[in-house]
């Protein structure tokens, strides 16, 4: 799914309507393609400071969100991104999600202190 909305081809209004292209029609499809199926969502917000992080190794905290399961779809937005390092979560235990730091460059990083918005996903 690409995830950016068309912003560089504008999205044209016509008076007080506004009207689709080709694609924004496609963009919006695709999102609600990707909701389907859903039931519920969960959201939490935290701040965390990883420690340095190893050559293509990963940190991991957790954060307490009561009602997410194992098997839950989570999606992790930090508030600003960390050049190597990806942030991904996932539900191993009931009400506990886990974020992961990945580092995968061939050095260390310490990723600054970051706010994280964690979304969990219950079908």
């Amino acid at each position: 799914m690409n995830n950016q909305a068309p912003i560089r081809e504008g999205y044209p209004v016509s008076g007080t309507r506004a009207n689709t292209t080709s694609a924004w029609d496609n963009w919006f499809q695709q999102v609600f393609d990707a909701l389907k199926g859903w039931n519920r969502s969960l959201t939490a917000t935290a701040t965390f400071d990883f420690p340095a992080i190893a050559a293509q190794s990963q940190q991991s905290t957790t954060v307490v969100l009561a009602g997410v399961r194992p098997g839950d779809m989570v999606q992790v937005m930090s508030s600003a991104d960390v050049s190597g390092v990806i942030f991904t979560g996932a539900v191993a235990v009931p009400d506990l999600v886990t974020i992961y730091a990945k580092n995968f460059t061939a050095g260390s990083v310490n990723p600054p202190s970051l706010n994280f918005r964690i979304i969990v996903l219950q079908a």
